[in-house]
């Protein structure tokens, strides 16, 4: 077994699994966030910006500002598409993947310009100082110690939507608006909220990607993340502690998916098709047929 694809799928697991909290969560506030990529993008941007332009800070207050500000970026996008769709009723699906698809190239524009690196030919900002790279727990692989914090965070976030009244309260919105409504319970709070937290979870998302596995934020490292996070949640069925399995079944079969691509030397995608392949199957489910033993 090569240690290194074996690292790199976990690592990728746990990036799934922070953004995929955030589509989980959206999904139980029954509507769907489709902007994850680019605010994946546009939060390991943030992350990669800060850290680079902040290298005489301590690592203990750098690190948390830089997540903390990509959280909160990312989630103010999310929180824009909610507020159009409670002042405007405007449609929350389409609203997210159109913000999604007018940050990319926002900041495709901003590495290729004022944030380029000046010291290589990359398409990407400046790399982030070494204080400020995550600890690796299984070299040559990139998994590193933000995997032990998605897993903390996938077992907060059960205990939030399970037992607690905020999470009650979610789901019966998710379920029902009306009766949401008319049980007294503020709608528009819970939307602006979990849309919020929705985003933030895919910029935290970019912003671990940076400090853990790519250390600059270039152009397009958000590839599949975002979509890949989608489908984990929905084959999770937005269950914080059923994503853990559903992120490793993904990212595992991505990983090496790709690892056959690479040795036979295939001309297309594989990762998107993997994905799209995935998606179909989560919109037509299968159906066992009823028992023919039962009651008649």
């Amino acid at each position: 077994m090569n240690v290194f694809y074996v690292g790199s799928a976990i690592n990728l697991a746990s990036l799934y699994m922070a953004a995929g909290l955030g589509a989980s969560l959206s999904v139980k506030s029954g509507q769907i966030n489709l902007g994850g990529e680019g605010q994946v993008y546009a939060g390991g941007f943030i992350a990669a910006a800060l850290l680079a332009g902040l290298p005489k800070l301590p690592s203990l207050f750098a690190l948390p500002l830089a997540f903390a500000a990509a959280f909160a970026f990312s989630g103010l996008l999310a929180f824009f598409c909610a507020f159009l769709k409670i002042k405007k009723n405007a449609d929350y699906l389409f609203t997210s993947f159109i913000t999604s698809a007018a940050v990319i190239p926002f900041v495709d524009g901003l590495i290729s310009g004022p944030f380029r690196s000046k010291s290589d030919n990359l398409l990407a900002t400046a790399f982030i100082p070494q204080k400020f790279r995550l600890l690796r727990i299984l070299k040559p692989s990139p998994l590193n110690i933000s995997l032990f914090f998605t897993l903390a965070l996938c077992l907060a976030f059960f205990f939030i939507l399970y037992r607690t009244s905020y999470g009650r309260r979610l789901q019966v919105f998710g379920i029902s608006p009306f009766f949401a409504r008319y049980s007294g319970y503020k709608n528009d709070s819970l939307f602006y909220s979990s849309s919020f937290i929705s985003g933030g979870m895919h910029g935290l998302c970019g912003a671990l990607a940076i400090s853990g596995t790519y250390f600059a934020c270039h152009s397009g490292f958000y590839g599949g993340m975002g979509w890949n996070s989608l489908s984990a949640a929905l084959i999770a069925r937005s269950n914080p502690l059923l994503l853990i399995p559903s992120s490793l079944g993904l990212a595992f079969l991505t990983t090496y998916a790709n690892k056959a691509a690479l040795y036979n030397n295939f001309g297309f995608d594989v990762s998107a098709l993997i994905q799209a392949l995935v998606l179909l199957l989560i919109a037509f489910p299968y159906k066992f047929p009823a028992s023919k033993g039962g009651a008649k």
